[in-house]
């Protein structure tokens, strides 16, 4: 059983009228956790439902303090921090919605000597890695060789894979 991070840019419908948990409903993480309530706030000993653990982001960190936030950025840096610091596993997702705090995430998982799987959506590029996010993907495999590197064009397929586990089963720690 594995912890897994889950970077990638909360997919977040902007009607605040609505609750929280019903805006978080398109992430990807909510369609893997099969409740967007669960992805709310932060749960060290989430399961998924294939075994291993889902270990963050949470849109609403914990502070040391107990109290919950996603307005404090001092709190949320260092608990996303910790998350990636007590993953076994870094996942990356690179869609269309630039997240500078993933690439950020990326690099710490880099640096803690982490398995790191990347997924990428494919787009138009002179480049040989088909996304705007190139550079960094590209910085990850020439700092890493456990990083693993893979495209997609749908994230309910991304969703499957994850779901199956077997991608995580695969990864061993060196």
């Amino acid at each position: 059983m594995k912890r897994i991070y889950f970077a990638g840019k909360f997919k977040l419908d902007k009607n605040k009228k609505i609750p929280l948990s019903k805006r978080l409903e398109q992430d990807f993480r909510a369609k893997l956790l099969e409740n967007s309530e669960k992805l709310t706030y932060a749960d060290e000993n989430l399961k998924l439902n294939n075994g291993h653990i889902y270990s963050g982001p949470f849109y609403c960190e914990q502070a040391s303090n107990g109290d919950f936030t996603s307005t404090d950025c001092n709190v949320v840096l260092n608990a996303e921090h910790e998350a990636v610091k007590n993953s076994d596993v870094y996942f990356a997702l690179f869609d269309q919605k630039f997240s500078v705090g993933t690439i950020v995430e990326l690099d710490w998982a880099i640096e803690m000597d982490k398995e790191i799987i990347i997924f990428y959506e494919e787009e138009e590029s002179e480049h040989d890695i088909k996304s705007e996010y190139w550079f960094a993907i590209a910085n990850a495999l020439s700092k890493s060789n456990k990083v693993k590197v893979f495209k997609f064009n749908d994230i309910n397929e991304v969703v499957n894979i994850i779901k199956e586990g077997v991608i995580f089963n695969e990864i061993q720690r060196v």
